[in-house]
């Protein structure tokens, strides 16, 4: 069984996370001319047993946020139930978050799979619910086109995996396979979509949105490319139907597990699939209407946001996609405009918790220590917090300020 971070240790993580929690990128929250979004694959979040310290600490970061969407979600809802009842305390305010939770995915009931839900909490007084709540799902006959159309490497794939299979079952092979398909079908796990209203100050009109959580797969490279291309290309073309949507913006929140270990060439793989969806879309590579703020360097240190907990990947992000008139969401070129000494103005980051928990427990920033040491302190939290840490974006709030002159 993984070892735990101690109570004592506990204590000196709380003293210095208050002396300075800008320095592990905690955001500021509950601003009222701003909001702050945020993804977090929050691992195997099932039963609260054994678990409540841990999620306590997150709290703090939850309840800083307008809207958290949150992945590895168990059938159990208890733990998710608790984590917001702690940032209603860490708020000093009963009731002052919502749920909105999918039922499972990843798994079909009565057989063997690994099940997880998908879930959003929102302040209430500042992000509310529209009439839209629904999986993010691929159609039987776009299923079976994609089968169909890839049916002799589907078949041939399945042949070797049997083979492999067979060996294994023989004892002529140490582990066993696992059957990769070499093209797209559907979804591992059903992307949740849900259509939300932020409101807004000044008689200003709100800024509708809906928010996409996805937790795409692990796979190969391939497969991995396969789910963020299909889901890419689905929003895209849902976004050039806006006048038919209940809300005409989108907002991508999730892990994606993109391939991100080299961000000077992996950036260009997505930037070309952003072009080509635009072109075929909108008949323009260059509209600035899809925007992944975490696949650049942050305009104030230069450097690509982690957000693998061992800070070598970055598989979570946030992405937007606007309306064609909208000017209240992000594009790249608010990149100019991040300012630190505005509180309230575009930013993004990561609550970097194991820089945090590596500074008060072994006493150095987390990329000063050893791989040793870096495996013992990761064996103390990455199960009990999680191996992911959380991002966040925010934005102006609509009638506040207006949206920065770029």
């Amino acid at each position: 069984m993984a070892k735990r971070i101690s109570a004592a240790n506990w204590r000196k993580i709380e003293a210095a996370l208050a002396a300075d929690p800008a320095l592990f990128g905690l955001p500021e929250g509950g601003r009222e001319a701003s909001l702050v979004f945020a993804s977090f694959n929050l691992r195997k979040l099932g039963k609260r047993k054994n678990r409540e310290v841990e999620l306590d600490f997150l709290a703090r970061f939850c309840a800083r946020c307008d809207l958290v969407a949150i992945q590895e979600v168990q059938d159990d809802l208890e733990g998710l139930r608790f984590l917001k009842e702690r940032m209603e305390s860490a708020v000093a305010g009963d009731g002052e978050f919502g749920i909105l939770v999918s039922d499972i995915t990843g798994e079909v009931p009565g057989e063997p799979g690994m099940a997880e839900r998908l879930a959003f909490i929102y302040r209430w007084r500042r992000i509310t619910r529209l009439d839209l709540a629904s999986d993010l799902t691929i159609d039987r006959t776009s299923v079976l086109a994609n089968f169909f159309g890839n049916e002799a490497g589907l078949v041939a794939e399945r042949r070797s995996f049997e083979t492999q299979m067979a060996r294994f079952t023989a004892g002529k092979r140490k582990t066993a396979p696992t059957y990769t398909p070499p093209a797209f079908v559907t979804f591992v796990r059903t992307p949740h979509v849900a259509a939300f209203e932020a409101r807004a100050a000044n008689d200003q009109p709100p800024l509708h949105f809906a928010a996409v959580n996805a937790h795409l797969v692990f796979g190969t490279v391939s497969e991995r490319r396969q789910e963020f291309e299909a889901l890419l290309r689905w929003i895209i073309f849902r976004l050039k139907a806006e006048r038919r949507l209940v809300a005409p913006n989108f907002i991508l929140l999730g892990d994606l597990n993109l391939k991100f270990d080299k961000p000077g060439s992996d950036r260009g793989v997505i930037e070309e699939r952003i072009r080509h969806f635009n072109t075929e879309a909108f008949g323009d590579p260059d509209r600035r209407r899809v925007y992944f703020p975490f696949i650049d360097p942050h305009p104030r240190t230069g450097k690509v946001i982690r957000t693998a907990a061992r800070s070598e990947q970055t598989f979570d992000q946030i992405a937007f996609f606007r309306a064609s008139a909208e000017e209240r969401l992000p594009d790249d070129r608010w990149r100019a405009v991040v300012d630190p000494g505005n509180p309230d103005g575009f930013d993004y980051g990561v609550f970097n918790f194991a820089d945090l928990f590596a500074r008060a427990i072994k006493g150095k920033p987390y990329q000063a220590l050893t791989k040793a040491e870096r495996s013992e302190l990761g064996n103390q939290f990455q199960h009990s917090v999680s191996d992911h840490l959380p991002i966040w974006v925010r934005i102006p709030r609509p009638g506040f300020a207006p949206p920065p002159r770029v």
